[in-house]
C-alpha cells in the first residue's frame, strides 16, 4: 500500500520559490557583472540550474511511503531506505525540524534496529499506523496517535 507525504505550507513555499527564484534569474536576469565562476548564462549554469530544479521537482512529486512485502519502502526523491517492519518497535508524533524525507513538519517518528529513528510524513497517519500494526503485533504506538 503507498502512503503520498503530507505537504505543509513551510514545504511549498521553500520548493517552490527556489524553482520559481531559478525560473526568474533566467527569465529576468541582465548579464552578470564582476566575476563569477560559473554565471547562469554559461551552459554549465544552465545545467547546474536544470538540475537544481529537477531534483527539487522529484522530491516534491516522488515523496512517499510503500509498505509491501514485510518491508516499509521510504522514497523521496533520488533517496531510498528500506526497514522490516519486524525491527519497528515504536512510532510516535513529533513536530521536529531535522531533515527527512517528508514534506511536512508534522511527522512521525519510526523507531527501529538498535536505536535507529527515521522522520516520515505519510497524509493517512491513521491509515498508515494501521497497515504496519497489522504486520507487527508488537509494534508500541503512541496514545496521541490512537483515536
Amino acid at each position: 500500500m503507498y502512503f503520498p507525504s503530507k505537504k505543509d505550507v513551510f514545504y511549498t513555499i521553500t520548493i517552490w520559490g527556489v524553482v520559481l527564484f531559478i525560473v526568474c534569474i533566467y527569465v529576468f536576469g541582465e548579464e552578470p557583472i564582476g566575476f563569477q565562476l560559473v554565471s547562469y548564462r554559461d551552459p554549465l549554469g544552465y545545467v547546474l540550474a536544470g538540475l537544481t530544479i529537477g531534483v527539487l521537482l522529484w522530491i516534491w512529486f516522488h515523496t512517499g511511503y510503500k509498505v509491501k512485502d514485510g518491508c516499509l519502502f521510504i522514497h523521496s526523491g533520488p533517496l531510498r531506505k528500506r526497514i522490516k517492519i519486524e525491527d519497528i518497535t515504536k512510532i510516535k508524533p513529533t513536530k521536529s525540524p531535522m531533515s527527512a524525507p517528508s514534506l511536512s513538519l508534522d511527522k512521525l517518528e519510526i523507531f527501529h534496529g538498535n536505536y535507529k529513528s527515521t522522520l516520515i510524513s505519510p497524509q493517512n497517519e491513521q491509515k498508515f499506523v494501521e497497515v504496519l500494526s497489522k504486520e507487527n503485533h508488537q509494534l508500541e504506538i503512541d496514545c496521541t496517535l490512537k483515536k
